[in-house]
C-alpha cells in the first residue's frame, strides 16, 4: 500500500504496523485542487494494491481507512471514526474530545511506560486530551518527565513533521517458460533474464548487490532464493554463475522465473576491473556505447541472438533476442 501511495506522489511516513502517514499539501494541484480529490486517488490505489493481501486467514476484509487532520493522532482519530476531514480551525476542539487512550500509540517505545501514563491520568481525573492541555508544561514536566511533555505537546497539535521513508525501487524482469523446460534449457531462459535485467532502463547504470531469483511453479506455489554478489557488479557472466546452480534447488517445474534486484551499488563506470591484455578500456568504451545507444534509441536498440533449443521443430523456441550486454 505504502509503494502505491508513493506511485501517485505521496510521501509515506511508515511507523507502527497498520498505519502510514503522508502530507496532502503538495498532492491537491495534482488531483482536483482540493482534498477530496488526493484521498478519492489515495482510496483507489490503496483498494488496488489491498485486493491480493487484504484478507485473513479465516477469509475477513481487514478495512483500510483514511483520515485528513493536521496532525498524525488527529488524523488517526479521524480515520477510525469515519469522519470527514478535520480543518486546522477544528484542530483543537477535535483533539480535545479525545480519550487519552489516543496516545498510547503515539508515545512511542517502550509502550509500558505509555499504559502506565495513561493510568496515572486517569486516575487523576485527565480522561481527555482537552483536560490534559490545561496542564502547564511545567506541571507536566514535573508529574509525568518527558513521556507527560511528549503527551501534553500531542494534545495541543505541536507534533513533529512526518519523516517519509525513502522509496524502494522495484526493478525486476519475469519471463514465461515453455511447458516442460528443464535442464540446458532452464540456464538458457536465466541468461535471457539476466541480460534483460541489466538492460532495464530503471537500472540507471548501476551495479547490483543482490538479487532474488524465483519461479512461478506449475502447481499454483512460488519458490525464491536471495543471492548476495560479494561486491558491487554489473556483469551478466557474474550473475549467472552465482545464479544457474541455484536452479537445481528448484522444487519442480516452474511457468515462469523472475529475477529482481534487492539492493544497488555505484555506478558500473565506478568499478576497477583489473584484466591482462589491456581489455579494459574496450570494454569500457564498448560499454558506453552501448548505453548511448540505449538511451538514444530506447532499451531494444541493441540486441543479441541467443541460442535456446537448436533441436526443436519450432522456429521461435530454437533462438531467442536478448539485449545486448553492457560488458
Amino acid at each position: 500500500m505504502a509503494a502505491a501511495l508513493e506511485g501517485i506522489g505521496a510521501a509515506v511516513e511508515t511507523g507502527r504496523p497498520g498505519e502510514m502517514f503522508f502530507s496532502v499539501g503538495g498532492l491537491r494541484g495534482l488531483y482536483g485542487g482540493d482534498v477530496a480529490g488526493v484521498v478519492a486517488v489515495a482510496e483507489g490505489v490503496v483498494g488496488a494494491a489491498r485486493a491480493p493481501v487484504g484478507a485473513t486467514p479465516e477469509g475477513r476484509w481487514v478495512p483500510a481507512l483514511i483520515g485528513v487532520a493536521p496532525t498524525r493522532t488527529a488524523a488517526r482519530a479521524a480515520a477510525e471514526r469515519g469522519l470527514p476531514p478535520v480543518t486546522p480551525s477544528r484542530l483543537a476542539g477535535f483533539l480535545g474530545s479525545l480519550p487519552t487512550a489516543v496516545l498510547l500509540d503515539r508515545l512511542g517505545e517502550p509502550r509500558r511506560a505509555a499504559e502506565e501514563l495513561a493510568t496515572a491520568l486517569e486516575r487523576l481525573g485527565i480522561e481527555t486530551l482537552g483536560a490534559l492541555r490545561r496542564l502547564t508544561l511545567d506541571q507536566a514536566a514535573d508529574r509525568f518527565g518527558p513521556l507527560g511533555l511528549r503527551a501534553l505537546r500531542i494534545a495541543r497539535g505541536e507534533e513533529e513533521p512526518l519523516r517519509p521513508r525513502v522509496p524502494r525501487e522495484d526493478l525486476a524482469e519475469e519471463i514465461e517458460l515453455p511447458e516442460g523446460i528443464a535442464g540446458g534449457q532452464l540456464d538458457r531462459a536465466l541468461e535471457l533474464l539476466v541480460d534483460r535485467l541489466l538492460a532495464a532502463p530503471a537500472r540507471k547504470g548501476r551495479t547490483l548487490l543482490a538479487v532474488r531469483l524465483g519461479a512461478r511453479l506449475c502447481g499454483g506455489t512460488s519458490w525464491s532464493v536471495d543471492q548476495g554478489l560479494g561486491r558491487p557488479s554489473a556483469a551478466a557472466g557474474v550473475l549467472r554463475r552465482l545464479l544457474v546452480p541455484r536452479l537445481e534447488a528448484l522444487p519442480g517445474p516452474a511457468e515462469a522465473l523472475v529475477l529482481r534486484a534487492l539492493a544497488f551499488g555505484p555506478p558500473a563506470a565506478d568499478q576497477l576491473v583489473m584484466e591482462v591484455g589491456g581489455a579494459e578500456p574496450r570494454r569500457r568504451r564498448l560499454g558506453a556505447a552501448v548505453r548511448e545507444v540505449r538511451a538514444a534509441q530506447g532499451p531494444d536498440a541493441l540486441l543479441r541472438v541467443l541460442p535456446v533449443d537448436s533441436a526443436s521443430r519450432v522456429p521461435e523456441r530454437r533462438d531467442l533476442l536478448t539485449p545486448f550486454p553492457e560488458l
